[in-house]
């Protein structure tokens, strides 16, 4: 049984998760506390330890970072809640967190409750926190994009990455060194985190780092020539964008 607490200052969000724990998941998930002020938050969780909380983005007049980097200590695993896909969201899908989009899906919790309960140790999980925490201090995103493979996490610099290649809702990630890591994970979303790093969506099924193009071969669409000695298609409709780019 894992004790969990829901840190949410909007009553509705907090009640349509408490529902779903209930209904869903009361065999094994306890909802020990539901904390609505930052007050709150800060004094519960600097005396307990829970296994598990839910933790919502924005409290109020501050965010769950500004509270989590005020605790003495943090002992626990998160999934992040929040409405909005703004730059913290971002944040939090390169660190390769969990978070959950209200209003919450059933599908979709549990998921997360399931990867939660596999993941090896609540250490792995709190040195991404501290470690997205320290970015956000600075205003930047996280420097590794954290990769989930059955064991855990591998995190990559986007510099270690030669192109992504889409494979229905997996995600084929080619990297340096020739090695090759599946993730269970749409091009789309690493579309999303590495748009503005220098990646370019060349195909449907093909993001490919700017970096590593060595040759475009001309064609009605064309295709590239990596510095691994890969080629990838080039979708007639995004040449002239490609070609901009590079």
């Amino acid at each position: 049984m894992m004790n969990c607490v829901i840190v949410e200052d909007e009553p509705q969000s907090a009640e349509r998760l408490m529902i779903l724990l209930g209904k869903y998941h009361f065999h094994h998930i306890h909802v020990e506390k539901w904390l609505k002020t930052p007050e709150e938050t800060l004094e519960y969780l600097g005396k307990n330890s829970p296994d598990l909380v839910f933790f919502d983005v924005e409290i109020r007049d501050q965010t769950a970072f500004e509270l989590m980097s005020q605790l003495p200590k943090i002992e626990f695993k998160v999934i992040f809640t929040t409405a909005h896909e703004g730059y913290a969201l971002k944040a939090i899908k390169v660190s390769a967190l969990d978070y959950l989009l209200k209003p919450i899906d059933q599908t979709e919790l549990a998921e997360a409750i399931e990867k939660v309960e596999k993941s090896r140790e609540k250490s792995d999980s709190v040195k991404q926190i501290l470690d997205l925490i320290a970015d956000l201090k600075k205003e930047k995103l996280p420097s590794k994009i954290g990769l989930p493979t059955l064991f855990g996490q591998e995190y990559v610099t986007p510099e270690e990455i030669i192109r992504c290649e889409a494979d229905v809702n997996y995600t084929h990630i080619f990297l340096k060194g020739g090695r090759k890591l599946t993730v269970a994970k749409t091009l789309k979303e690493y579309e999303s985190l590495l748009a503005d790093q220098g990646f370019f969506r060349v195909h449907n099924s093909h993001l490919v780092n700017l970096r590593e193009v060595k040759f475009y071969n001309k064609g009605k669409g064309g295709f590239l020539i990596l510095k691994d000695g890969s080629e990838v298609e080039v979708a007639s409709r995004r040449k002239e964008a490609l070609l901009r780019a590079l």
